[in-house]
C-alpha cells in the first residue's frame, strides 16, 4: 500500500555513532541537479514523457527544473551517500507521484499547492553508506483540488558520511595572553583550531579583596561559557600573613568568602589551585615548613567547601623536576591528604632539564618530581590529574631547549597514552615578556613580547586542531 507524504522542513544532518565509537556524521554532499543527465552517479536519467522548464516561475536555484504530465513517466536518480532529500515544483496542477529508495516500499507525495513554490517533497532518513537508486514515478493521480497530475523533479541533495574523530577525552585550555580575557583565550584557541574548554587564570595577589572577593578574574569571564582554573596564594603577598597563622586557622572567613564568590559568580565547577608550585623557593608560601603548608592547605579547602555550593574541585599543584622545598626535595612531603585533594597537579615547561630527545624526555619524566612520577602516585591515590601549565621555553638559554617542537609532541604523545585513564586537564600557558619562560606560540613580536617558537607553534596546531 502506497503511504502519502506529509511535506516537512528540511531536517539537520543526521550523527552516527559506529561500533568502535567513532562518530560519522552526515553532511551536504553533491546536488543532482534536473540538468545532469545520465546514467552514473550523481545524475539522474529520464522515462517516458518530459519536458524542460527554463527561467519559469517559480524560480529553482538553476533557473530550471523537469515537469511530466503523462502517467508512468518517472527519473531514476543514482546517488552514493547515506541520505536524499528530493526537491519539487509544487503548484495548482500539482499531481501525485510515487518515490522509493532501493526497491524499497514507495512513498506517495502530493505535489499540490495553492500557490506555485519549489519544496522538498521527499526525505530518505539516514541509509548504509554506499551507492543507493531514487525512483520518482508520475502514477497519474490527483487530489480533488488539484487541476492537473503534472510532477516535476527540481533536484536532489545528496549527504555523505564524514568521519569526525573523537572528542579529546581531556579538558584542554590556555591563559589568556597578553591580558586574561575570554577575547584572548578565545583567539589562541581559534588560532590552533580547536576551542578551549578551560581558561587559566591568576586571581591578583596584593590584597584579600582582589583574592576572594569578585573581582576582574570573574567578570573578564562573565558569561563565557568554558570553565575556569583559578590560581589562588594563601594569603596576600607582602601583607605579614604567613603559613603558620594560615594552618591556625586566621584566615578561614576570606576563603569562606571566596566559596561564596564562586556560588554569586556560577563558578563552583571551577578547578582552584591552591598555592601552587610550594615545591619552590619563588613564593611567599613555599614549603619550607610542610606541616605549616599542609595545615594552611586543609585549612582553606574545609573553608572553601563550606560555603561553595557544589563544591569546586581543589587542585594540588606541584612545578615539574628538582624541589627546592621541603629539605627532603621531596615534593610529596608537601602533600594535603587524599581528603582535601581532588586533582593532583603539575606545573611542566621544557627546561631543568630540556627534553630535546624523546630519552631524554623519559628520563625527566620518571625521575622524582616528573610528570610520569607524579601522575603515577596520583592514579596509586585515586585522584584525578592536572596538568595546570606546560610550553616550551626560549626564555631560558641554555636551561631551556629553545623552539622546540619535539617537545609538544612528546607532551601530546604522553597525554594521548593516558586518556581515560584520570587525565583530567591541560592548559598551554603561553607568555613572552621577559624574563619569563618564552613560551609564546602565536603573539606577534613587539617591544614586550621578546619570545616566539614558529615551529612549536605549527607542531601544536597539527595536533590540537581537533579534538
Amino acid at each position: 500500500m502506497l503511504r502519502l507524504a506529509v511535506l516537512a522542513p528540511t531536517l539537520l544532518a543526521g550523527t552516527v555513532t559506529g561500533g568502535d565509537g567513532a562518530q560519522a556524521v552526515t553532511v551536504p554532499g553533491p546536488v543532482i541537479e534536473d540538468t545532469a543527465i545520465g546514467s552514473g552517479i550523481s545524475q539522474v536519467s529520464y522515462f517516458g514523457d518530459w519536458s524542460a522548464c527554463t527561467g519559469c516561475s517559480p524560480a529553482t536555484p538553476n533557473n530550471s527544473y523537469r515537469e511530466s504530465v503523462q502517467p508512468s513517466s518517472g527519473a531514476v536518480l543514482r546517488f552514493s551517500g547515506t541520505q536524499i532529500d528530493i526537491y519539487s515544483v509544487l503548484g495548482p496542477s500539482g499531481g501525485v507521484a510515487t518515490i522509493g529508495v532501493d526497491g524499497g516500499t514507495p512513498t506517495a507525495v502530493d505535489t499540490y499547492a495553492a500557490i506555485g513554490a519549489v519544496n522538498r517533497i521527499y526525505h530518505s532518513g539516514l541509509l548504509n553508506p554506499g551507492i543507493h537508486t531514487a525512483v520518482i514515478v508520475n502514477i497519474g493521480w490527483r487530489n480533488p483540488n488539484s487541476s492537473g497530475v503534472r510532477v516535476a523533479f527540481d533536484r536532489a541533495e545528496v549527504f555523505v558520511e564524514q568521519s569526525q574523530p573523537e572528542p579529546r577525552p581531556w579538558l584542554s585550555g590556555a591563559n589568556g595572553d597578553p591580558i586574561q580575557n575570554a577575547e584572548n583565550v578565545d583567539a589562541f584557541c581559534e588560532r590552533r583550531g580547536s576551542p578551549c574548554d578551560l581558561a587559566h587564570v591568576f586571581v591578583s595577589r596584593n590584597n584579600w579583596q582582589n583574592i576572594v572577593q569578585p573581582s576582574w578574574t570573574q567578570a573578564n569571564f562573565a558569561g563565557w561559557p568554558g570553565r575556569l582554573v583559578i590560581s589562588v596564594p594563601p594569603f596576600p603577598e607582602n601583607s605579614g600573613a604567613t603559613l603558620t597563622a594560615c594552618a591556625s586557622g586566621a584566615y578561614d572567613s576570606q576563603w569562606r568568602t571566596f566559596g561564596q564568590t564562586l556560588n554569586s559568580t556560577g563558578r563552583q565547577n571551577s578547578i582552584i589551585r591552591i598555592a601552587w608550585e610550594a615545591n619552590g623557593n619563588w613564593y611567599q608560601w613555599s614549603g619550607s615548613n610542610p606541616s605549616a603548608y599542609v595545615g594552611c592547605w586543609r585549612r582553606i579547602a574545609d573553608a572553601i567547601n563550606s560555603t561553595a555550593e557544589p563544591d569546586p574541585l581543589l587542585d594540588w599543584t606541584i612545578n615539574a623536576h628538582y624541589s627546592q622545598n621541603p629539605a627532603s626535595h621531596n615534593p610529596l612531603d608537601l602533600y594535603p591528604g587524599d581528603a582535601w585533594v581532588d586533582i593532583v597537579g603539575i606545573d611542566a615547561y621544557d627546561h631543568y632539564p630540556p627534553s630535546r630527545t624523546l630519552a631524554e624526555f623519559n628520563n625527566q619524566a620518571n625521575a622524582i618530581g616528573g610528570i610520569t612520577w607524579l601522575y603515577n602516585f596520583a592514579r596509586s591515590h585515586n585522584k584525578l590529574f592536572g596538568i595546570g601549565e606546560w610550553g616550551v621555553v626560549s626564555g631560558r638559554n641554555e636551561n631551556g631547549a629553545g623552539d622546540n617542537p619535539n617537545f609538544i609532541t612528546f607532551m601530546r604523545d604522553w597525554m594521548d597514552a593516558r586518556a581515560g585513564q584520570g587525565l583530567y586537564y591541560e592548559n598551554y600557558y603561553s607568555t613572552c615578556e621577559p624574563p619569563n619562560v618564552g613560551s609564546n606560540l602565536y603573539r606577534p613580536l613587539g617591544p614586550s613580547c621578546l619570545f616566539i617558537n614558529n615551529a612549536s607553534a605549527q607542531r601544536y596546531t597539527e595536533l590540537w586542531s581537533s579534538p
